[in-house]
């Protein structure tokens, strides 16, 4: 089994940054949590996170996802929203995967 490569804090902190960034804005844009725009920025964060990091992408958009949890939790989402930032992380870590994916089938 070949050895993995480390995960680097830059992408770690660029899915962080990515995840709270498209939430914001789809916040803004859209008419709140119910139109379901931040959880599709949750989704294209976790894309762009595995697009930028490469390999183990997903692993990043997990780690970023969930750090930015309680940042969107308590700063962002209007009502102290809990669960739909846990959601927001969970959508960011599935983005991730799906880019991962995408990765090794254009192979």
């Amino acid at each position: 089994m070949p050895a993995l490569p480390p995960l680097h804090p830059a992408g770690i902190i660029f899915a962080f940054a990515v995840n709270l960034l498209l939430v914001t804005l789809a916040l803004l844009v859209g008419s709140g949590l119910l139109s379901g725009l931040p959880l599709v920025g949750s989704i294209l964060a976790g894309l762009a996170t595995a697009l930028y990091v490469g390999k183990r992408g997903a692993i990043h958009a997990l780690l970023g996802g969930l750090l930015s949890t309680p940042v969107l939790a308590l700063f962002v989402l209007p009502g102290n929203n809990w669960n739909f930032a846990v959601l927001a992380g969970a959508f960011c870590t599935m983005g991730g995967i799906l880019g991962e994916f995408r990765q090794r089938h254009a192979k």
